[in-house]
């Protein structure tokens, strides 16, 4: 259960309504896409503070999946400070101690954002030698929609499937969680504003996920939730 209102994840204080937690899982179950692993050109991986991504890129590499690693990711807003060195190279670094061989491995140092990661990632990965036409994609889950959207828009010719590490709410809350319910709530709006301007695939979002991203969002600001007017038809 996803507790409300705490550093982090299983502290037994102040869970949520249920209304809450139901609002809560719906947008996690829209933005999670997690797909089986086959067969790839590149287990492709985009940086960030959560070291299982590393861990799932190699637990992947090692089953035989895909014969080369690319890891994206220069500091972000969470890594700026925290990191000695950009995420793709801390990534790199422990992908190796899990046994992964340092020459399968691409890294890609620039990249800020996850429309860079692509961009930067699949240029780097040519360079390299390493056209690619598949890849499994290794990012946080609530990320994996954007992922998948973003390859769509800036590198259609390559087909994808999303990996991510964790697959249950509970185990992917990485932040404060009423900061992680915020973060959940962003990331709708992200999908909004980035198809507007065609950095990603257009998404059809749902109105059971609107409402909910809606909910969450009162209930962070403390402000009763509103009905939503019926779509036109």
């Amino acid at each position: 259960m996803l507790r409300w209102g705490v550093a982090l994840r299983r502290t037994p204080e102040c869970a949520p309504p249920s209304h809450a937690e139901a609002a809560l899982q719906v947008l996690w179950d829209y933005l999670l896409v997690a797909q089986r692993p086959v067969a790839a050109d590149v287990v492709f991986v985009f940086g960030s503070q959560d070291l299982a991504m590393p861990d799932r890129a190699a637990e992947l590499y090692l089953a035989g999946y895909a014969p080369a690693v690319l890891v994206t990711g220069g500091f972000g807003r969470m890594t700026r400070g925290v990191f000695d060195e950009p995420e793709a190279l801390v990534f790199r670094a422990r992908m190796i101690a899990h046994g992964v061989p340092e020459a399968a491995i691409v890294t890609e140092t620039q990249a800020g954002n996850t429309l860079e990661n692509v961009r930067f990632g699949v240029a780097a990965l040519r360079r390299a030698g390493r056209p690619v036409r598949s890849a499994l994609l290794v990012a946080k889950g609530f990320v994996t929609r954007r992922a998948v959207a973003t390859f769509a828009a800036q590198a259609p010719e390559v087909r994808v499937r999303a990996c991510p590490p964790a697959t249950l709410l509970e185990d992917a809350t990485d932040r404060p969680a009423d900061t992680f319910a915020a973060r959940l709530v962003a990331e709708i709006d992200r999908l909004d504003r980035y198809g507007a301007r065609g950095d990603i695939e257009r998404q059809r979002i749902p109105s059971a996920v609107r409402d909910a991203a809606r909910q969450v969002r009162d209930l962070g600001s403390g402000a009763p939730s509103r009905p939503r007017p019926p779509d036109p038809a």
